[in-house]
């Protein structure tokens, strides 16, 4: 019968049946089984002796099942016939087979902000922007083995991962450097429209390779990392490339409780140009003004930078805090350097949620309100950093950070800070303002994500 000798082609065990195995199953199809001999059956009556094209004809999905299961088909094979599409919009618009083999999320996040400013000495500039507005796509291939994700409009991040191997989860591409816990938390679920001051440190995003993994109550991530993209020294000379590693230890990580310490660290040889340069905005984007500013290091030959981290969720309430340090090594006769910075804050949600510790990547995730009213949270930072040593003076900035946010659901969310900024007379941005300048910000923010 065709039906027999043409379907069992798609498994390489199919071509395994015997003659006697054969023989029984043509005379299960045509009602003429031996006696004593049990036999798969279909639900249907057979017609009374079916011609060969007949029975080609008439032998569905559900018989061919019969006839692979009963010549060993490799369940894979049977799987893949099986293998449906399904579309979903959690956690954005997304689409998997049915196996989860394969799958594709896109998704986005836009935030809106506005700032006022009680200027002191210097004009800031009141004002609105967008402050992020990009698209993401995530997805995998062959079940755990490969994935991509977050290709964005701005190409920030943007990697290849391998799953795979038994030891450890690969990357490929241009993904964050792993260092900092407030880095490494989402735009999406830190607590204040922006990190504190000592983020200026952090490496961010690098193109390398790298390694992570979860074990217990520990995560270890390492990688090899040269430059951003977007960034290329001059006259087509070498870029810059470093190494860093982090590791995070969480004894308590449950719905509503969590301790968390880390540690982390980075050496990074100079490019070709051998400078550096560090300075960053009074934890408000819309003004373009960045007192603390060493202006260019020249003779730079590498940096090594370190960062400790500890975090406490106790129900409502939470605790975060990191210190961070810069070491500036320098050849040609030039003094080398040293700057650090720290931050602590706490938070209590009113409405009685807890902050979301991810215990797999050692930071926080998103909140999810217990009522259709949503979550209010109250918050307060503190946070330093002094760019001065040496013949480097870069000056130092105090950060008070009031704010209240409100999650109006898992998706979208309100903000409000206000800053007040306090600055010593060298933080002048490198001799551009008038140092020792102490304004107040006032900015908002509507945040959406998918």
């Amino acid at each position: 019968i065709q039906s027999v000798t043409t379907a069992p082609k798609r498994s390489t065990a199919v071509s395994r049946i015997t003659d006697q195995q054969h023989e029984r199953l043509v005379r299960a199809l045509e009602g003429d089984a031996e006696p004593g001999k049990v036999v798969a059956r279909s639900r249907r009556e057979d017609p009374p002796e079916p011609s060969k094209a007949k029975v080609d004809r008439s032998a569905d999905k559900r018989q061919q099942r019969r006839l692979a299961a009963a010549a060993g088909e490799a369940p894979a094979v049977a799987r893949a016939r099986d293998r449906t599409v399904e579309v979903h919009s959690k956690g954005g618009l997304g689409m998997s087979t049915s196996d989860g083999a394969f799958s594709f999320r896109l998704g986005g996040k836009l935030a809106i902000d506005a700032a006022v400013y009680d200027e002191d000495k210097n004009k800031l500039g009141d004002g609105t922007e967008l402050r992020r507005a990009r698209l993401e796509a995530k997805g995998k291939l062959y079940h755990d083995c490969i994935d991509f994700a977050r290709g964005e409009v701005d190409v920030r991040n943007a990697y290849i991962g391998y799953k795979g191997w038994s030891p450890a989860d690969l990357r490929f591409g241009q993904f964050q450097v792993p260092f900092s816990l407030e880095e490494l938390t989402s735009s999406n679920s830190i607590t204040f429209m922006e990190r504190g001051l000592p983020n200026l440190f952090v490496p961010g995003y690098k193109i390398g390779i790298g390694a992570r993994r979860h074990w217990n109550d520990m995560t270890i991530a390492g990688g090899l990392f040269g430059e951003d993209f977007r960034q290329d020294t001059d006259d087509e000379g070498d870029e810059g490339w470093g190494i860093a590693g982090r590791l995070t230890y969480a004894p308590i990580a449950e719905d509503e409780r969590a301790l968390h310490f880390g540690v982390a660290a980075e050496l990074r040889k100079a490019d070709q140009e051998k400078e550096i340069r560090f300075r960053t905005r009074p934890e408000s984007h819309i003004t373009d003004v960045r007192y603390v500013d060493t202006g260019r290091i020249e003779d730079v030959d590498q940096t090594v930078k370190y960062g400790l981290e500890a975090a406490l969720v106790a129900g409502p309430f939470s605790l975060q805090s990191e210190y961070i340090a810069t070491d500036v090594d320098r050849i040609g006769g030039s003094q080398s350097l040293g700057f650090h910075g720290w931050y602590g804050y706490g938070s209590w949600f009113l409405t009685g949620e807890s902050r979301n510790y991810k215990p797999r990547s050692g930071a926080f995730g998103r909140v999810t309100p217990r009522n259709r009213y949503g979550a209010w949270e109250l918050a307060a930072r503190y946070s330093l950093v002094d760019l001065t040593d040496k013949t480097v003076t870069g000056g130092e900035e105090n950060n008070l950070t009031l704010g209240l946010n409100w999650y109006i659901n898992r998706n979208l969310r309100a903000m409000a800070n206000y800053v007040f900024i306090d600055n010593d007379l060298l933080a002048d941005a490198n001799g551009e303002r008038l140092g020792d300048d102490d304004p107040r910000a006032f900015q908002v923010r509507l945040q959406a994500s998918f």
